[in-house]
């Protein structure tokens, strides 16, 4: 009998005649899996693998084996309450025995006797639909419990990856000259680590769009070379790093797909990352590309390998948690996950392969082909105003001390006339004093927020200014709201003082409208 059967079967103790035999022929012409029990310490230790109902007898709980019963059915796991059908000899009206203790532990149901045929099987099968339901519960149980200890250890790891940048930072920075001054290579090494936490909490934030469904794609015809290069440019410093030798090959022919540039990009170069993180000093990963019913880019490493037992959950979520603390590799197991969801918004998919621990591996990312037409019909790319060189005149809306004091220090190192201020109205007056190129503004400010401080500069200046929402909230529905208040741009904290610059370098001269 198999733990399924086990776990639905009927247990029956009748001891007087054939009463017991009897039941269990009609139960199980009706398709109710039964079991005979000698006696009620047989049905205790039969309940203790497992069952679907108990049929009794009155006579079959004596006075001297009821409180064991009860006892046995006290021990039920929490989501158990096994039903118990008592067939009684008289009256229910003017029963002497209430079976109040078992009734205490379970779902009992008296019937009385003689009981027709019909009515028993009824009886069984309405506890049986009752124990179906506990066992739904069970199995939901089970599953909070898993994700539960998942989140607990994904926790855990968190706390690992995220205080490794930070110390990182932390050190470099109290690694000053006896004038207070940090070499070069320190400042390096600061700004690296930042780029890497950034990275982390980008993750965390995809993660959440992805499990919420709110991430939104921008598909556009697109060459997947594009996004190929983009990506090889965001390894080439983690390559460096770890001196791994990253190889491309790649005959040029074009691959048209239907894609989100960008995300086709962080898709290619996560998987191409991994290999980087996965190869010890002095590997190889190879990035390989072809054209075989999909648009098809091959990352082979000769890395540590993955286990065969894992191979089947590489891409759940969570799934390098459980043998991250203690690895020099790290990691969230967060990564090959996202990259899984976002090729299945695509219409793609990714698959692996490894001949085990330290024989290296081979992950297959593909991406449906578009038509030919549909990529000739691309708009071509928006070409950006070259920077006219001159300074430019920021406003600076920012409530924290510490960011805004610093990128007012850093565009100003880079020739422009700032002016920074901490609060929502001292913004207002300030933009429409000054009249600036270019107006950063935080979204929560004090006194008013960034979004009233846009309404209020578009009363008065008009499109005069150009304004950009820098905000720590970067979903959609954030960037739709930064816009609707009247920003012309959004940025998603922390600010990268390239974005910015980046911006700039699509402002029209001065003097010319925006």
């Amino acid at each position: 009998m198999t733990s399924e059967q086990v776990s639905r079967r009927v247990l029956i103790v009748a001891p007087i005649g054939r009463d017991a035999e009897l039941m269990c022929t009609h139960l199980e012409s009706a398709g109710v899996s039964c079991e005979i029990c000698a006696d009620v310490d047989d049905l205790c230790g039969e309940l203790e693998r497992g069952a679907g109902a108990i049929l009794v007898t009155e006579e079959a709980i004596g006075p001297e084996v009821a409180p064991r019963l009860a006892r046995v059915l006290g021990e039920q796991p929490a989501w158990s309450d096994v039903p118990i059908i008592i067939l009684t000899g008289t009256p229910l009206e003017t029963k002497s025995r209430s079976f109040r203790e078992l009734g205490r532990r379970t779902n009992v149901t008296l019937v009385d006797r003689p009981v027709r045929i019909n009515s028993l099987i009824s009886a069984a099968q309405t506890a049986l639909r009752a124990r179906a339901r506990q066992y739904e519960v069970r199995d939901l149980m089970t599953k909070l419990e898993q994700r539960v200890h998942e989140r607990d250890r994904f926790l855990a790891i968190l706390g690992h990856e995220l205080r490794n940048p930070l110390g990182a930072i932390l050190l470099a920075s109290q690694m000053r000259d006896d004038d207070g001054k940090l070499d070069g290579d320190h400042a390096d090494l600061i700004e690296r680590q930042s780029k890497h936490l950034t990275r982390l909490v980008n993750d965390l934030l995809d993660l959440s769009r992805v499990v919420s469904g709110k991430i939104v794609l921008k598909r556009e015809p697109m060459d997947l070379s594009d996004a190929l290069r983009q990506a090889m440019e965001m390894v080439h410093d983690a390559a460096a790093r770890q001196k791994v030798s990253v190889e491309l090959r790649h005959n040029k022919e074009p691959l048209p797909v239907f894609a989100d540039p960008l995300r086709a990009a962080q898709i290619i170069a996560n998987v191409i990352g991994n290999a980087i993180k996965y190869t010890p000093e002095g590997g190889h990963v190879v990035v390989s590309v072809e054209r075989d019913g999909d648009a098809i880019v091959r990352v082979t490493d000769d890395g540590v390998g993955i286990a065969p037992d894992r191979l089947g959950t590489i891409f759940e979520l969570f799934a390098q948690a459980e043998n991250a603390i203690g690895r020099a590799q790290g990691g969230m197991g967060i990564g090959l996950a996202l990259v899984r969801s976002l090729l299945e918004l695509h219409g793609g998919k990714i698959d692996v392969k490894s001949d085990g621990i330290g024989h290296g591996s081979e992950f297959v990312i593909h991406f449906p082909l578009a038509k030919e037409e549909r990529v000739a019909a691309a708009r071509p790319a928006q070409q950006r105003s070259s920077n006219d060189g001159q300074p430019r005149r920021i406003v600076v809306v920012e409530d924290n001390a510490d960011v805004r004091d610093l990128l007012r220090l850093k565009l100003k190192r880079l020739g422009h006339e700032v002016h920074a201020v901490g609060d929502g109205l001292a913004g207002v007056d300030t933009i429409v004093g000054h009249r600036p190129d270019l107006a950063l503004v935080d979204i929560g400010l004090p006194g008013i927020d960034g979004y009233e401080v846009a309404t209020r500069v578009r009363q008065t200046v008009g499109k005069e200014v150009v304004l950009v929402a820098v905000s720590g909230f970067g979903q959609p529905e954030d960037k739709r709201k930064a816009y609707d208040a009247g920003f012309d741009e959004h940025i998603t904290k922390p600010a990268d003082v390239t974005d910015i610059e980046n911006l700039l370098s699509r402002l029209p001269p001065r003097g010319e409208s925006v």
